[in-house]
């Protein structure tokens, strides 16, 4: 059985975990007559994203090329330890019959991928929990976290055992005399554009060696950012204002912030830079002048303490869901591929809920608002029946394909039937001879192109089902285009469902007000009457 193996180690700490990981897995492999095709390995990467991983890619391409039988793994866990990225991985090697194998579990059924799925997620979440709560205890004993902060250098210290003491800092006496004179300055009255072009002039540099901007004094509000807005400066050090989330569909991580109750507040009096009242003057300096009159004017309003961490929960929930949101090129199934048909134009987005094409001013169907274009094109899309599936099916173009595979499987099934024969006459021919080490290796040769053969016959049979449909995937087809049609319906803006019929029609032409012709791709409709080829 042809057979890939895939290793993978989280830490430069582990740099020979991924040869021992192959070598116990080439071992496996060896007893049980498996024959190893290729190897793939990804080092120093998390188990918790598949982002970067191009040792897992690369292998995942050669599954589509059916390049090998069966993935051989230490333990499921190298593969990922998130449960939704294995889901989908096991369910897309199942569809391609390629089978999943661990040293550890053996076959990998669908328990496997449920119960250590599910265990792996939680180690991931212990290790969090268990890293930032050694960082919290690190924080207390006095370390500062992160990079380079604009005032102080990063200095190196040693326990007593000879380990170097990470985050320990010391204040840059040019840096703070900078941070006092901005500090001062704003207390005085000056705007964030004065102290700005005074700091150019006198050809000091930002933190990032470049111009200064207002930005860099005053930051953001949400995430308390900018120098201004630095505790550290009066000796207070804020810690744990961010958490990182992973995004359910790129798989990136996300910063996002977290409640004001938990953030952390460490004294560190000897780092101070200013006092801690010109601090707090500033604070409420920059609340009265933001340029963010809103927020401002949101603050000055809250009456009571309540209200006003209402007003913040209700702020970093609405940042947060701007966070997380989905990443979307096109909002609907038509954008970007909308013609129209009495001018000959692409039409565009417009304006807010209006498209129409270059000759708007003279074409008699331009312009068109949104809810009427989604009527029309769902209109449209309903109107798809059995018998435009099957006309599509029996188009000479596709019986042509048709035929094409059916010769390709015949071709196919000569040749297995052929070297079957021939290796049968050679083993006639030999008797008793035939299990020299020479005849076994030329036997085993003819064994594997006989199972790569079975491979591209299994593949060439799929993709000839794809242009046959029958009476029961016509039918799943159309049952679930009418669901996404219901579905937008209701909710025109759904991701998913508007993604979903951008690949049935690639092409949405505007004929004349009111009538929309649907380019339709019917194997991608026929797709949704499959969904473990979707």
């Amino acid at each position: 059985m042809l057979v890939a193996v895939y290793a993978r180690h989280s830490t430069e700490h582990q740099c020979t975990s991924t040869a021992d990981q192959i070598a116990r897995c080439h071992a496996y492999c060896a007893a049980k007559d498996y024959i190893v095709v290729d190897t793939y390995a990804d080092e120093a990467l998390s188990g918790a994203t598949l982002a970067n991983r191009r040792g897992l890619h690369a292998m995942m391409r050669a599954v589509t090329r059916s390049d090998f039988e069966r993935i051989i793994t230490e333990d499921l866990s190298r593969i990922s330890r998130d449960q939704s990225d294995i889901a989908a991985l096991y369910k897309k090697l199942s569809f391609l019959g390629i089978a999943l194998e661990t040293v550890s579990e053996g076959e990998i059924n669908e328990l496997h991928i449920g119960l250590k799925g599910t265990m792996n997620a939680l180690y991931l979440k212990d290790l969090a929990d268990k890293t930032r709560r050694g960082m919290i205890a690190s924080v207390k004993r006095g370390a500062i976290p992160g990079g380079r902060t604009y005032g102080y250098d990063l200095i190196k210290r040693y326990d007593h055992a000879g380990e170097p003491i990470r985050g320990a800092r010391a204040i840059n006496p040019g840096e703070a005399d900078v941070i006092r004179t901005i500090f001062t300055d704003y207390a005085e009255g000056q705007s964030l554009k004065r102290i700005c072009a005074n700091l150019n002039a006198m050809g000091i540099a930002s933190p990032a060696g470049k111009r200064w901007l207002p930005n860099v004094l005053v930051g953001t509000a949400s995430r308390q950012t900018g120098i201004l807005r630095q505790t550290l400066y009066k000796g207070l050090l804020t810690f744990n204002k961010m958490q990182f989330k992973k995004h359910p569909e790129t798989g990136k991580r996300t910063s996002v912030m977290r409640p004001r109750d938990e953030w952390i507040e460490v004294a560190v009096p000897d780092l101070a830079i200013i006092d801690a009242g010109l601090f707090d003057k500033v604070q409420d300096l920059i609340k009265t002048r933001a340029t963010a009159r809103e927020e401002a004017a949101e603050e000055k309003a809250a009456a009571t303490a309540e209200q006003a961490a209402a007003r913040e929960a209700a702020r970093q929930r609405k940042w947060r869901a701007a966070q997380v949101k989905s990443p979307q090129k096109r909002r609907y199934f038509f954008s970007g591929h909308l013609l129209c048909a009495a001018s000959g134009g692409t039409m565009r987005y417009h304006r807010k809920g209006v498209y129409g094409c270059d000759h708007a001013r003279t074409c008699p169907t331009c312009t068109i608002e949104v809810p009427e274009l989604m009527r029309w094109s769902l209109a449209a899309f309903r109107a798809i029946t059995e018998a435009d599936i099957a006309a599509w099916a029996a188009r000479p173009e596709v019986a042509v394909q048709r035929q094409g595979f059916d010769e390709m499987i015949a071709a196919i099934d000569a040749s297995v039937a052929s070297k079957r024969a021939e290796v049968a006459t050679i083993l006639d021919t030999l008797g008793s001879h035939a299990r020299t080490r020479e005849v076994q290796r030329y036997l085993e040769e003819r064994e594997q192109r006989l199972r790569r053969w079975h491979i591209d016959r299994v593949n060439i049979k799929r993709r000839r089902e794809a242009i046959t449909p029958t009476p029961a995937v016509t039918d799943a087809a159309l049952r679930a285009l009418r669901s996404l049609i219901t579905t937008l319906e209701t909710d025109p803006d759904n991701h998913l469902a508007n993604t979903a019929l951008r690949r049935v029609a690639p092409r949405v032409t505007v004929v004349r007000r009111g009538t929309v012709s649907l380019h339709v791709t019917y194997r991608e409709l026929l797709k949704l009457g499959r969904p473990d080829q979707g």
